[in-house]
This record gives structure tokens, sequence and C-alpha cells, in this order.
């Protein structure tokens, strides 16, 4: 159906789902656009669910919340798509505020060509406290700030991250009818991995639908003291880094088309083996200068070392699974 489900996918989110919610009910409707809200309760051992009840009962639109007890966000993410009525899906994260304007803009921006398949917007920054002063060189790790130099549809291979992020749920949806099953979790309880907005995006181009990006779709992305300190920007860097290995089979298909597994074992072995020398390389530098940019990259480094050592055989058997499913050519 022609529409916009919006997706708020949560974990133990009492104490942020509030403002988010109240930011869908403030959408601006005039045109009168079919859309639903589903709410999906991640695993969840707050009052999240009845929080949210609480806020819609008696509002105006229609809304569901739904249970997914498996943990992680792809989980959360595939439960609210198996579920969304309409043909489109936003995924606003319970710390998300949306502008008024979003479901106008989002669909005109879909009724305006029928080969999207995923379409981002323009975060900034809501600080409930005062922000530090290396935010702004590292702000785009937070999901803010533009993820395209223009307007428009983005470079094939790019992606888009997941906070406001707009999918045409056919393609997950066909992939999981075909058995497939996405390699990335994405956030699972209190840990810093993700990347699963990242297949996602890769998942729709090898589809072949673009993406698209959009500034005049404006969210806002909530921020507390909690995680504008230097020690969990290092662990959510780590975290991001962390999916590195896993996701070599779609870089290596955007660089080099379907080719046989061999040559992307090589591909693989080469890019391990870098990751070790960048590593011993930065294991130096930060013994000679104990520099606060050394620090961060030190443990970035070390997360792709780790995920490269470690990922290789489920890296090899995604790879497989993807050629299997799309073939040989895009």
């Amino acid at each position: 159906m022609k529409g916009i489900s919006i997706v708020i996918c949560t974990y133990n989110g009492s104490n942020r789902i509030k403002d988010t919610l109240a930011s869908v009910l403030n959408l601006k409707n005039n045109q009168n656009i079919p859309f639903e809200l589903l709410v999906i309760n991640n695993n969840s051992n707050d009052n999240t669910a009845l929080i949210c009840y609480d806020i819609l009962f008696n509002s105006f639109i229609s809304f569901k919340i739904l249970d997914e007890i498996k943990p992680g966000l792809n989980n959360a993410r595939i439960k609210g798509i198996s579920n969304a009525t309409f043909e489109w899906v936003l995924f606003c994260d319970d710390d998300n505020l949306l502008d008024q304007n979003y479901l106008h803009v989002l669909f005109e921006i879909i009724e305006s060509n029928s080969q999207l398949g995923a379409i981002g917007g323009y975060g900034i920054p809501l600080f409930l406290d005062q922000s530090p002063e290396w935010f702004s060189k590292f702000s785009s790790s937070y999901a803010v700030g533009p993820q395209s130099p223009s307007n428009g549809i983005m470079q094939f291979g790019t992606s888009l991250y997941g906070a406001c992020l707009a999918i045409r749920k056919k393609i997950i949806l066909d992939l999981i009818a075909k058995k497939f099953t996405p390699i990335m979790t994405d956030r699972v309880g209190k840990k810093f991995s993700s990347g699963g907005d990242l297949e996602f995006c890769y998942l729709i181009q090898l589809s072949g639908l673009s993406l698209y990006y959009d500034d005049r779709l404006i969210f806002r992305h909530k921020f507390d003291s909690s995680r504008l300190n230097w020690e969990y920007y290092k662990k959510l860097k780590a975290g991001i880094s962390s999916g590195i290995g896993l996701l070599e089979p779609y870089h290596y298909i955007f660089k080099n088309n379907y080719n046989n597994s061999f040559s992307f074992l090589i591909y693989y072995v080469s890019k391990l083996l870098n990751s070790l020398l960048v590593c011993a390389f930065v294991i130096i530098k930060f013994k000679i200068s104990l520099k606060f940019s050394t620090d961060l990259g030190l443990n970035t480094v070390k997360s792709k070392a780790v995920s490269y050592c470690f990922n290789l055989r489920r890296a090899y058997m995604h790879y497989k699974q993807i050629k299997k499913i799309f073939g040989a050519t895009f």
C-alpha cells in the first residue's frame, strides 16, 4: 500500500522515547498522507511499552506496539518491516526528533522517483548538556550532519546512516523470502556493534535501486553527557570498526563485480595483512607519542584488525550467499 510506516526500535528507551513520540504526533499532514507508527520493543526490561501505550492511546494516529525478544537492532528492524502496512518504512531511533515537515518532504521524494530504495536526511545534534570541543570533528560517527555533498541520487556503493532512514520494504522482504540472512546484527543491548544500516543500503543497491539524500529531511538527534565523553566515543568508533571484516563481501562486489570465491579470499587476506601492518605501526607511534588522536587511532585499528582476523570464514560464506542470491551481474 502507498504510504509510510514509521518504525521506532527501542531498547530500554523509557527515558528517551517520549520526545520522539511527541515529534511523530506533531508531524504536519495537510496532504492526508497514509501513515502509521510501529514501536518495536526490543527485549527491554523497563516500562518502555507501557509509556508508549499511555502516550499513544488517545492519539489520532494508527499505531502498534510489538515485542521482539531476539536482541539486536537489525532483528527489531526486520520485525518492523515484516509488520508494516505501507510500502515505505521510516526508521526513527528513540532519540530522534522528526521535523514537522518530514512526512511531506519524504512522500514528495518517494512520489518523484520510482527507482529509489532508500532515502536519508540531515541530522542536527541536540545537546542536553554542553558539547565537547572535539564533537564537530567526529560528528559523523554520531549520525548527524550531511550525508552527501549535494541532494539527489548517491553514488553506487555508498551508504546512509540508520537514523531516520527510509527504505522500500519489499527489497528486504523479498530477501527474507529467499532465506537470505543478513550478516550484521547492529546494536545488541549496550554493545557498540553497528553496520546493519550499511548492509541494508548495500542490499538495496545490489537489488537495482538507488540511495537518495535530501537535506530538507531534517531531524534532531539528542545527546546527553553520557555519550559525549572521549571514552564513550572511543568505544563507539571501535564498535563501528568492528564490522569491517563482515562487510568486506559487499565492498569487494562493488569494486570487482562478482568473481570466483578464490579471488575474494585473496582480496580478504590482503585486507587482513594490511590491517595488521597498520595496527603495528599505530602501536609503535602510540608508544612514542601519547597523543589524543593516536589514542583514538589505536582503538580503531585494533578493532579492525580483530574483525579481519576472526571473521574470514563468516565473510567468505556470506560472499557465497550474496552471489547465490543476486547472481553474476547487478
